[in-house]
C-alpha cells in the first residue's frame, strides 16, 4: 500500500505557512539586532568604528 500523498493546495498552503514563519522569524532577529545596536555604548559603538550619530542612518537604511 502507498502513502497517501497531499494535495497540490495543501503543498502550496504548508510552503506559504514555511515561508511566513521564516520571514516573521528573520522579523524577529532584526528588530532584536537593532535594539541591541541602538542600547551599545559609545566605546562599543567605536569599537564597530562607528559613531552614535551613525546609529540611526543605520537602523533607517534596513527597516523595511
Amino acid at each position: 500500500m502507498t502513502a497517501p500523498t497531499h494535495s497540490p493546495f495543501h503543498q502550496r498552503l504548508m510552503h506559504a505557512l514555511r515561508s511566513w514563519r521564516r520571514r516573521a522569524a528573520e522579523r524577529r532577529r532584526s528588530r532584536a539586532d537593532s535594539r541591541h545596536l541602538a542600547g551599545m555604548s559609545d566605546h562599543e559603538l567605536r569599537d564597530l568604528g562607528i559613531g552614535r550619530s551613525q546609529v540611526s542612518a543605520l537602523l533607517d537604511e534596513h527597516k523595511y
